[in-house]
């Protein structure tokens, strides 16, 4: 089974959001990880330059260990991951993840045919769609890809978000991160 990972070479730890204390959080930060509608939409009408998704892969693959336990499924099962930079001028300011389960992309067939097209515009057009749970992390230098560590601008942490979406009963995660360039 393929393994799609150019982001990590260990796991987030993810805590539910209302497990953190806020004030651990960088006020700027804090607001992006709370944001309750389109991340795609808020970059757009944040930034003036160019907003763009680059995908980096798009595959069926295993899920990772946290992924397969927030999803309930079983470790065996494939999902269909999809890994993209969010731009802005062209620049990555955010690093995203999809993890739909076989079920949610059969049913949701618009989910696993995105090309370049950004998730978030494509799942908030659905009416029924409901964030079932947050969770962040902050993840180190050292859990990061050498990929992810070369955008990092001197930075020893970052933070992200998980998101389990759920449409139509179908359950999905979209797990993005925050890359420095967003906040200078």
């Amino acid at each position: 089974m393929n393994k799609v990972n150019n982001f990590f070479v260990k796991e987030p730890r993810w805590r539910d959001a209302n497990s953190w204390f806020l004030g651990s959080v960088p006020a700027p930060i804090l607001d992006w990880l709370l944001e309750p509608c389109s991340l795609t939409q808020r970059l757009k009408t944040t930034f003036s330059a160019p907003f763009g998704v680059s995908v980096l892969a798009q595959a069926w693959a295993k899920p990772s260990l946290t992924e397969v336990a927030s999803l309930k499924q079983a470790s065996t099962r494939s999902a269909l991951i999809r890994e993209v930079f969010l731009t802005i001028g062209e620049q990555p300011a955010v690093f995203a993840r999809s993890t739909l389960p076989r079920e949610a992309a059969f049913q949701l067939q618009g989910l696993s045919r995105l090309g370049s097209k950004p998730l978030g515009e494509v799942i908030f057009a659905y009416p029924d769609l409901q964030r079932v749970r947050l969770e962040f992390a902050k993840v180190s230098l050292n859990q990061l890809s050498p990929l992810i560590q070369q955008k990092l601008s001197g930075q020893r942490y970052i933070w992200g978000r998980r998101n389990s979406y759920q449409i139509a009963g179908r359950v999905f995660l979209v797990s993005e991160f925050f890359l420095p360039d967003l906040f200078e």
